[in-house]
């Protein structure tokens, strides 16, 4: 027989995988407390940003954030271009004009969506990074779904939220959330496997 029946080399081989960052992402193993928020974030003629709900987990909050975008009275190639200028920008101008995210804790920490990955390897800050979402609509209308990875969970006190947006006409606006809510949430984590 010309081929052998050779052992699986994924079974042979261990399959280590590297630490986890919490900067980067959630446990995967861990069942987070919720908390619902339904906030208006900001709004423009043509966009509004909302709060929808935040997952807490042991070491960070994930901020489940909704944005829904409206043609008006703009033309359908000019509304296409805005529903997907967030993705492809070619220019400085275009990167100023894009959507960006902040966040202010309580400590006067001040933190954007910007974080590039390798930055602060030593991990002392906190970070505020999008970490995943998708989004449909048609000629009038697109709505988007944005996760918000926060690390650490937030000091006690107020934590404020900053969203801005130039191309849509959405300048810098703000949404205070109270820290202890999260905190307390944050004790109804459930370890998926305790062991």
């Amino acid at each position: 027989m010309f081929f052998a029946d050779e052992p699986d080399p994924l079974d042979a081989a261990p399959m280590d995988e590297p630490p986890r960052d919490p900067r980067h992402g959630p446990a995967e193993d861990e069942l987070p407390g919720v908390l619902g928020y339904g906030l208006r974030w900001g709004s423009s003629a043509n966009a509004m940003v909302v709060i929808e709900a935040a997952r807490v987990f042991s070491d960070g909050v994930m901020f489940q954030v909704g944005r829904q975008l409206r043609r008006g009275d703009l033309s359908v190639r000019a509304f296409q271009q805005l529903v997907h200028e967030d993705h492809f920008y070619a220019s400085d101008e275009d990167r100023r004009a894009r959507l960006r995210y902040g966040a202010v804790l309580a400590d006067g920490q001040h933190v954007t969506d910007g974080y590039p990955f390798g930055r602060d390897s030593e991990g002392t800050g906190a970070v505020l990074m999008r970490h995943g979402g998708g989004g449909g609509g048609g000629a009038s209308s697109y709505r988007y779904t944005d996760e918000l990875w926060l690390h650490p969970l937030p000091p006690t006190g107020p934590l404020e939220l900053v969203v801005q947006w130039p191309s849509l006409g959405l300048l810098e606006q703000r949404v205070a959330l109270p820290a202890a809510d999260m905190l307390q949430a944050a004790e109804q984590v459930t370890a998926l496997w305790p062991d």
